[in-house]
């Protein structure tokens, strides 16, 4: 079974903050479409400008085909949906 993870996902836009658990092997691009269709963020997935998460702890700029684990994510790591 493939390694999951709980991390917090914030939209300080609207000032809510959330728990998500996720699998480690997606891709950012898997994660950030799932999260887009889930929640109806409006990331344009065809512009590349926009379709990225941020996370802290650790600090990286999510997108693309990299894995999750390669981000180095972990237990209560934060991703952060800000735009405008």
């Amino acid at each position: 079974m493939k390694e999951k993870i709980i991390v917090v996902f914030s939209i300080p836009k609207l000032n809510e903050e959330f728990d998500i658990e996720i699998p480690l092997g997606i891709s950012a691009n898997e994660l950030i479409y799932g999260l887009n269709r889930g929640l109806n963020l409006g990331i344009r997935l065809n512009d590349p400008s926009d379709c990225y998460l941020r996370s802290e702890n650790p600090v990286a700029l999510l997108r693309g085909d990299t894995t999750l684990e390669e981000y180095k994510l972990h237990q209560g790591s934060k991703i952060i949906y800000s735009r405008g």
